[in-house]
Parts: structure tokens; C-alpha cells; sequence
């Protein structure tokens, strides 16, 4: 489960299609993401239940090397996305998923740091995107992906904030949903 959300936030940071319609307000706060580090709030409600789960945690993003998603409660784990590699770690020790067992990561992770670095089109074809800009800078894009393996992970992924990426929701097929909330932090030098 836990796999599935990371996996799907990596992917979330590097969404941009169709870049030329996306304000730059937006372009900057997701590269921002990308070299920053931030406590997160997940809420994720299942399909066809009432309770709400809620854990909480910090991400460290680095480009061009890693992103370390550390759940801090109701349980301690973590996740690091290298370049050749998930590594997980939790109550039953680390565990290392090889970079040919994870489909669509190293596309991913190769169009992330492209983006990152400057190129705007790296995700020309993955997602069809709805973009929404207002006049006080606040944004919204939500992502469809194109893919239809992808759809199993989600069907669509709402990106919002202003200088900075604040929140993702995710939805899924079966009407359960995902919602994260960040808050960056500075980090230690």
C-alpha cells in the first residue's frame, strides 16, 4: 500500500504536460519540491468505509539521487527512491526492490530530474492535464494518466498550492482516495 502512495507522489512531483498552459508560479513551486525537504499529514479513507487513516511523516527530496519518505506515526517505516532502487525499511527490516521489478520508475525518475533541471516538456504524453490558476497565485492541476496500467495506481491526481506544492490528493478506481498535505521545512546544513 505504502509503495503504491510513494510511488505515486514521486510521479506527482514530475507530472507537467502540456507546460507552455501551466503558470510558472506552478512550474517553480513543483522544482522547489523537488530540492526541498517538508513534514507531510496523510489522510487516506478506503473505498467503502467510513474511517479515515491518518499517518504522518517527513520527505527529503534530492534531484538527481534520492527522495527518503520517512513515516514517523502511528508507525515507524520508510521508503528512499534511489536511482537503481526502492529501498524499504520497517518493523520487518530492509528490503530492496531492484530497479528492472518496478515498472515505469525508471521512466519516471529519468523525466523527474529532467524536468527538474529545466526541461518543461519532460511528461509531454503520460497525463492529460487541467490546469487552474487564480488571481491571488494559488493553482490546481489535476492529472489523468494516459496509461491505462497507471489508472490502477490512481485515476487522478490534484496537485495545489502558491509559491509552494501544499497539497496531493489522489483518487482511486474504486472510490477510496489519498490526500497529503506539506509543510516545507529548512534543512540542516
Amino acid at each position: 500500500m505504502m509503495k503504491h502512495i510513494i510511488f505515486v507522489i514521486f510521479s506527482a512531483f514530475s507530472l507537467l504536460v502540456n507546460a507552455t498552459e501551466i503558470p510558472t508560479s506552478c512550474v517553480s513551486a513543483l522544482r522547489r519540491a523537488l530540492s526541498s525537504s517538508a513534514e507531510w499529514t496523510m489522510k487516506r479513507q478506503l473505498a467503502d468505509s467510513k474511517r479515515v487513516f491518518v499517518t504522518t511523516g517527513v520527505v527529503d527530496c534530492i534531484v538527481g539521487d534520492r527522495i527518503d519518505w520517512k513515516v514517523l506515526y502511528p508507525f515507524s517505516s520508510s521508503v528512499s527512491m534511489t536511482t537503481n532502487a526502492m529501498v524499504f525499511v520497517d518493523e520487518d527490516g530492509e528490503r530492496i526492490k531492484p530497479l528492472e521489478k518496478l515498472p515505469y520508475y525508471n521512466e519516471i525518475r529519468l523525466r523527474t530530474d529532467s524536468f527538474a533541471k529545466g526541461d518543461i516538456k519532460a511528461f509531454d504524453g503520460l497525463f492529460d492535464v487541467e490546469v487552474n490558476s487564480h488571481s491571488n497565485g494559488e493553482w490546481r492541476l489535476t492529472f489523468t494518466p494516459e496509461n491505462r496500467a497507471m489508472r490502477r495506481l490512481f485515476t487522478s491526481a490534484i496537485l495545489s498550492g502558491k509559491e509552494e506544492l501544499t497539497s496531493v490528493l489522489l483518487k482511486s478506481e474504486d472510490g477510496g482516495f489519498s490526500e497529503i498535505r506539506f509543510k516545507e521545512i529548512k534543512r540542516a546544513r
